[in-house]
């Protein structure tokens, strides 16, 4: 919870830190303007919404739960400038918002402030599905645009689901409550014979494997004299890339600036450390992506140390 409300400190981003709690069994829950706040915050119990209010809706990837949970708070949904953050705190603090006209006019928002809370998934509690939300969102803004939105939603919108939805929350926050990149790829990966991280453990010393994964973090210390570690996270777990200094100069825009990674090389184990010494290195093309996350990379920069 502290590293997530002093981002940018910390070696690992929130992405990370975010999938790691929920693999230990932590509930976590997204960002939320009727039950969250600017800052993460952590919850007892789930919130009920109390008599009369609507409750967040219930999904298999968001069942509803009693232990204690980890909130994402709104200081992690992208676009939202100081002006932003401190209507909405001001707002907040005056009354817990009812509604999504309710944060708007209070807040007194901006066309381009509701489209980022609502792309964030932050108005589900208040209208289940993310562009019926934008679309209350921006009737409520007073949206003058050409095709303005109507008092009424005219049509039913097809809502983003598991890959999709997963590539729209990197974009929106940088962090995904529901899932991994790389799961929707692991069939397909296993069919190839490519390791995941739950892999390695039955891995022999000296093994010829590959693995693949976001890379999260890359180091490149000036006492290694030219190598560089790489570090690999998919949906189960992580893993240790090392890139020996001649290969990392034959290799250097790939191992420098693909947000995926394949890596061929030699397994290394000593007792319970796990490195791969990559010797053959590509990117790795995730999913298939939707119309809002198409012709552009994975919206997630990793945390590298040079």
């Amino acid at each position: 919870l502290g590293m997530l409300n002093a981002w940018p400190m910390g070696f690992y981003p929130p992405a990370t830190l975010v999938h790691d709690a929920r693999r230990h069994g932590v509930p976590v829950l997204g960002p939320c303007l009727k039950f969250g706040e600017w800052d993460c915050t952590v919850h007892g119990e789930r919130e009920s919404g109390g008599a009369g209010e609507r409750r967040e809706q219930q999904t298999p990837a968001r069942p509803l739960t009693r232990s204690p949970a980890l909130r994402i708070g709104w200081r992690h949904i992208r676009g939202l400038g100081n002006k932003a953050r401190e209507s909405l705190q001001r707002a907040h603090e005056a009354g817990l918002f009812t509604s999504i006209a309710d944060v708007v006019r209070r807040a007194e928002l901006t066309r381009a402030d509701a489209i980022h809370l609502a792309r964030a998934g932050a108005f589900e509690a208040f209208e289940p599905g993310r562009r019926r939300a934008a679309w209350e969102a921006l009737r409520v803004a007073g949206d003058v645009l050409p095709l303005a939105p109507a008092h009424v939603l005219p049509f039913d919108p097809r809502e983003l689901e598991g890959e999709e939805r997963i590539f729209l929350d990197y974009l929106a926050t940088g962090i995904c409550v529901d899932g991994h990149p790389m799961e929707h790829m692991r069939g397909r990966l296993d069919a190839l014979g490519v390791a995941s991280s739950r892999d390695l453990a039955d891995c022999a010393s000296g093994e010829r494997i590959v693995v693949s994964g976001l890379v999260v973090a890359r180091q490149h210390p000036a006492t290694a004299k030219g190598t560089v570690f790489v570090l690999l996270e998919d949906e189960f777990g992580y893993m240790n890339v090392i890139v020996p200094r001649t290969l990392y100069q034959e290799n250097r825009e790939v191992v420098k600036h693909a947000p995926f990674l394949a890596v061929e090389g030699r397994f290394e184990r000593e007792d319970m450390v796990m490195n791969v010494v990559g010797q053959r290195f590509r990117e790795l093309r995730v999913g298939r992506r939707s119309p809002e996350a198409a012709a552009r990379p994975v919206p997630f920069r990793s945390r590298d140390f040079h």
